[in-house]
């Protein structure tokens, strides 16, 4: 295996904000709107595929600009910048939830996302049919999640609790379960968005901890955090975002 896990290339992602008059909410609003005004729903199709790199126009936001970077296997990468300075749109690029505008990313390897506070878990059901449902979307088999579950169960000190529906957790239990699930896949590159900040002080640094181990098998890691505590006990290097472009780069 080639030592390199992420290769990001003058990635660059805009979203077409638009007026909030032209916003349609429902499928009979936009229906309508087509109907009346053909020609000026025809050139806002046609711009949203044909606007240009450098299109500085108001209903554009670019979220990143020109973003590149590399990532080797076993390497952990942080990310930091102010909210909306692109970070989770980073990271949504590189799970594959959306596409750049410009640019492109290569992956070499097998990811595990963790972007958002219990993404997909269903609430009706138990913290067990959870494991069981997570680790399957995350790309483990039966027998594997049946290997770990005691180990799943047991980083995410909710034991007393597996049996209960999701839907009773709290933010943190949901979080907790969630990581301890994405951390025991044997994976080549694992994707961590805000989401550890959710838990207490003792389980960040028990998180950090497995990252670190997760890390040494290999592992590429990216996280993205305001604290400051994984950066500087986990990360190799980090990178400071600001305004969708990287203004530092560095260990």
């Amino acid at each position: 295996m080639s030592d390199l896990a992420i290769k990001v290339n003058d990635i660059s992602k805009a979203y077409l904000i638009g007026l909030k008059e032209n916003r349609h909410e429902t499928l009979s609003g936009k229906m309508l709107s087509w109907v009346k005004s053909p020609s000026k729903n025809y050139n806002i199709l046609k711009r949203l595929n044909t606007f240009s790199h450098n299109d500085e126009s108001d209903d554009l936001f670019w979220a990143l600009k020109n973003v590149s970077f590399d990532l080797k296997h076993g390497e952990t990468l942080g990310i930091i910048g102010k909210n909306g300075a692109g970070k989770s749109t980073i990271l949504k690029i590189l799970s594959r939830i959306t596409n750049p505008t410009f640019g492109n990313a290569e992956v070499y390897g097998r990811v595990s996302s963790l972007l958002e506070v219990g993404t997909g878990f269903n609430p009706e059901l138990t913290g067990r049919e959870n494991v069981y449902l997570n680790g399957t979307l995350l790309g483990m088999t039966k027998k594997e999640i049946d290997k770990k579950f005691d180990e799943i169960v047991y980083f995410s000190s909710i034991e007393k609790f597996i049996d209960t529906q999701v839907k009773k957790y709290s933010s943190g239990m949901r979080i907790r379960l969630a990581f301890s699930v994405a951390a025991n896949i044997r994976t080549e590159i694992m994707i961590i968005d805000e989401v550890l900040s959710i838990g207490d002080a003792e389980f960040q640094k028990k998180s950090v901890k497995k990252m670190m181990q997760i890390a040494k098998q290999g592992t590429a890691v990216i996280l993205v955090t305001h604290n400051m505590f994984p950066i500087q006990s986990l990360c190799t290097r980090a990178i400071h975002l600001k305004d969708g472009c990287i203004i530092e780069d560095g260990v």
